[in-house]
């Protein structure tokens, strides 16, 4: 994914927006078990700062999942928030910078694929679930407790503290 920035050389404080549609798959996202969704947009803006271009922007797109409590299928939205800085130098001398704070491009063209693949793959929940009030699976029986209740006795004792509670159960 590439955006051409030419006409926003010349302008020094000026802006330009970009949109993009794409895919998992051309972004280089591992989608064999279909967990993205099929379009994933994108909504840049460059401002030419003088001699750094700043890009800021947002990806939005949906990832299939279930749920870490319930195990529930569920849709989870992603809105993303970006924001990279990127410095045109020549081709010889982007070995030779050890600053990886800012990012380096060539010619017209500044390629996004990897700023908008990392954004994508670090905002994926670890944990997902369908809702903070999401009560999960017993324990004992696996019903899921969101839709059904179980008669499984849900406190648990440690038994090593087994000993004390037969003294709490004497008053």
């Amino acid at each position: 994914m590439k955006i051409n920035i030419g006409q926003l050389r010349k302008d020094i404080g000026g802006t330009q927006s970009f949109s993009f549609k794409t895919s998992a798959e051309d972004l280089g996202v591992d989608n064999q078990q279909g967990l993205w969704s099929d379009i994933i947009t994108v909504e840049i803006q460059v401002t030419n700062k003088g001699n750094i271009y700043q890009i800021t922007g947002t990806v939005n797109t949906a990832i299939n999942q279930c749920c870490s409590r319930c195990l529930e299928p569920m849709v989870h939205v992603l809105n993303i928030p970006f924001s990279e800085d990127y410095k045109e130098t020549e081709l010889e001398e982007i070995d030779n910078f050890s600053s990886r704070e800012i990012n380096y491009f060539t010619g017209d063209e500044i390629d996004i694929t990897d700023l908008i693949r990392e954004n994508i793959l670090l905002a994926e929940p670890l944990k997902p679930v369908c809702s903070e009030n999401c009560r999960g699976l017993c324990p004992e029986c696996g019903t899921n407790l969101n839709i059904d209740t179980c008669g499984c006795n849900p406190i648990k004792t440690d038994p090593r503290l087994a000993v004390l509670e037969k003294l709490l159960s004497k008053d």
